[in-house]
């Protein structure tokens, strides 16, 4: 392997030193490369008010290069926090993060309304029936095919069944599709156009899908968001 460019962070929300941050909002951190969702951990990312360590839920969004940190409960009010970063914390190419550290106050309550809710199924078996088929992974008008490239069948009836929990034939540690972790799931690597020219992300094999114009980002997004709230049919 040749020398390893650190990862680094290139946003953070909220900023460092925000004051007034709303007791329900995530700590997202974006970074200039793709982090690796195995490396993301208490090991590598830790949120703290004064001795006490707060309970995270941690997602990696790979679309964004960011890392999501949600508190497993409301933020106190008007209370200052603090979130340090490891080099622990590795990119796909194994590259290390820069050791950072941030701060923040919040404020007097949440924010607002909850997310809408994910996508279901539904609203992702057209991207796969417009992109998907000529008779690849299914035939032009949608119908299953006896023998799907690489056994992966996208027709309305066997999509979902020949995703969810399967092993990927190409990268035998993941699944196609691994249940509210989009960043786990083969399915999702081999769709983002993770290098300048459009090829895969570090660590996937042959080529991006589909081969030629990458999905557009409201396709992928619609996907990942599927995965990651559970790919429920």
């Amino acid at each position: 392997m040749g020398t390893c460019a650190p990862m680094d962070i290139v946003a953070w929300s909220p900023p460092s030193q925000a004051e007034s941050v709303p007791t329900d909002s995530p700590i997202v951190l974006t970074f200039s490369d793709y982090p690796d969702p195995d490396s993301v951990s208490l090991a590598s990312l830790v949120m703290t008010s004064g001795p006490f360590r707060i309970p995270l839920a941690y997602r990696v969004d790979l679309l964004t290069r960011s890392v999501w940190m949600t508190p497993i409960s409301q933020l106190s009010t008007e209370l200052g926090y603090s979130v340090s970063v490891s080099p622990v914390l590795k990119s796909l190419s194994g590259c290390s993060v820069t050791r950072a550290h941030a701060e923040f106050t919040t404020g007097s309550g949440p924010a607002g309304p909850a997310p809408p809710p994910a996508p279901t199924f539904a609203d992702i078996a057209p991207i796969f029936a417009a992109r998907c088929a000529g008779n690849c992974h299914a035939d032009p008008d949608g119908g299953c095919l006896p023998a799907p490239a690489a056994g992966v069948s996208l027709c309305l009836a066997e999509a979902r069944q020949a995703l969810v929990n399967v092993p990927s034939r190409q990268v035998a540690k993941l699944v196609l599709v691994s249940p509210f972790s989009a960043a786990r799931s083969y399915l999702m690597r081999k769709l983002i156009p993770g290098t300048p020219g459009g090829g895969p992300l570090p660590g996937t094999m042959g080529e991006r899908e589909p081969p030629d114009e990458p999905l557009s980002e409201d396709q992928l997004r619609t996907i990942s968001d599927w995965i990651d709230g559970g790919a429920i049919p």
